[in-house]
């Protein structure tokens, strides 16, 4: 309203307000991603939210060469593509008994009979190592301790050489001894990648081990109240049944009418078909976890993960209706020896497990799916995919904004047949048309198919026995992905006709 009604005197006015006339006009539910985890045992940190804008104020302030630093770095790397979408960590802290996992590198021979040069990677962070000629087997052990612990992002701080004696009494080695920044399983998964080439020294690994203990989530996941976190990456692992079963709880909860907040759960795996699948057939109604899958990649699983959503995000950011097809640039591939067949991937999607396939010397996602795989879905299971979720987040989301707001909170809610000049008195037609312009939008973003069949079947009305309560039933067909494409080629030869 303009002039106030109990204006007398002579006057002219307007105002100028903001409408928006086209409402059920569907927008894109922005992505965000969570990442829970440790900082290293040195790192002292509030356990409060941390919004993150680069990987340095996280090593700053977590440790660097903790899982949190080298998730970040995948997130926010120095070149290349960087997360466009909000990033918080939500720290944890390990609590009870916990042990850090040791392991070692080890240098044997006598002297270097050449130049030579290579790298030892450890948990995806490479160290460059130069050979001397003439260089002893304890000089080198002790360059390379030097190097590692130069490395800030490394996730080891290795100790200093000693020379062990073998078990004949006569030969004898000298031993790095590596100790995994942060305490718990996660320090097990360190692997070791050595691709040196000397004459007369040889370098080895011994695998880490001994880590113990697993940080609780449960005031971590507390810290999420009212934010519309999409994605949670989890860096503690997944071996635990009880940590899958409380992220499970957790999601089921915030895809209720009470929160209205869903999201996912990602676990970077590098895991081979029969330990991870282990895993998710034992969880066939979960649709809350998923891996983010690099098949015999010596990286960290936490790293993979990060390196992975950095494409879902970005992708279900822009585009949710497309699925996801990323490479992880810039990470350690498993073998090809290691990759698997197309059957293993096949039964894998079907056991609710992620599948990863090579291109080129690189990783690249294939299947991305949850846990959920029930026996009795058939063959289309429901929450199969990662995208599907990602587009049925996108329709509540659209239905939260027509119902949420502000012109609709508390309107009067007239019948439709009822006649009444009341400037916000809503009828359920109205929402009827609003409901039906958001099906025509999400249609045209591909996020559902069939929008007539949307609009001839839902129903709004006014409830029978409560005047101030609308019930609305709004069924969408999701749209599908090219995931499975079948051509049959025919072929025969030309025979030519005879001469004229």
């Amino acid at each position: 309203m303009g002039v106030s009604k109990s204006a007398i005197a002579r006057v002219t006015g307007c105002e100028v307000k903001f409408r928006n006339f086209n409402t059920g006009g569907a927008n894109y539910l922005p992505q965000r991603l969570a990442i829970i985890g440790q900082g290293t045992d040195g790192a002292a940190y509030p356990l409060t939210p941390f919004e993150v804008f680069d990987a340095e104020s996280v090593g700053e302030r977590f440790g660097f060469g903790s899982l949190l630093h080298l998730a970040a770095l995948q997130l926010f790397p120095k070149t290349g593509t960087q997360a466009t979408f909000p990033v918080t960590i939500y720290p944890v802290a390990m609590t009870g008994k916990a042990s850090r996992a040791t392991g070692a590198l080890t240098v044997a021979g006598g002297t270097a009979g050449a130049a030579g040069n290579g790298t030892v990677v450890i948990g995806g962070v490479s160290v460059s190592v130069i050979v001397t000629k003439g260089e002893t087997a304890e000089e080198l052990a002790r360059a390379v301790a030097e190097e590692i612990n130069t490395v800030q992002e490394i996730p080891v701080t290795a100790g200093t050489p000693a020379r062990v004696t073998g078990e004949d009494g006569a030969s004898s080695y000298w031993n790095i001894p590596l100790l995994a920044k942060w305490s718990g399983d996660t320090g097990n998964e360190i692997r070791t990648v050595i691709d040196i080439e000397t004459e007369g020294l040889s370098l080895a690994s011994v695998a880490m081990e001994g880590g113990v203990g697993t940080p609780k989530i449960t005031d971590a996941l507390a810290l999420f109240g009212d934010v519309w976190e999409t994605f949670v990456l989890n860096t503690l692992g997944y071996e635990s049944p009880a940590l899958l079963d409380e992220y499970q709880a957790f999601a089921e909860e915030r895809w209720s009418w009470q929160v209205q907040r869903p999201l996912l759960v990602a676990h970077g795996c590098t895991a081979d078909y029969a330990a991870r699948t282990a895993v998710s057939d034992a969880r066939k109604r979960d649709h809350a976890n998923f891996f983010v899958q690099s098949t015999g990649s010596a990286e960290l699983p936490a790293v993979v993960g990060a390196r992975g959503l950095l494409d879902i995000l970005t992708t279900a950011d822009s585009d949710p209706a497309q699925n996801y097809k990323g490479v992880f640039g810039g990470l350690m591939a498993g073998s090809r020896e290691s990759q698997e067949s197309y059957l293993m991937r096949n039964s894998s999607v079907s056991k609710g497990a992620s599948t990863s396939v090579l291109s080129g010397t690189a990783a690249k996602i294939s299947d991305t799916v949850t846990f959920w795989h029930p026996d009795n879905e058939g063959k289309v299971k429901s929450w199969r995919y990662v995208v599907d979720a990602v587009k049925l987040m996108n329709v509540v989301f659209n239905i939260r904004l027509i119902n949420e707001a502000d012109d609709v909170e508390g309107a009067p809610l007239i019948p439709d047949d009822a006649v009444s000049s009341h400037p916000t008195a809503l009828r359920p037609k109205t929402f009827r048309t609003w409901y039906a312009n958001m099906a025509d939008d999400l249609a045209d973003m591909a996020i559902i198919a069939d929008a007539k069949f949307t609009k001839e079947n839902m129903s709004v009305g006014i409830d029978s026995e409560n005047p101030k309560r609308l019930d609305s039933k709004i069924p969408v067909k999701l749209s599908g992905n090219a995931e499975v494409i079948s051509t049959d080629l025919y072929f025969g030869f030309y025979v030519g006709g005879a001469s004229a």
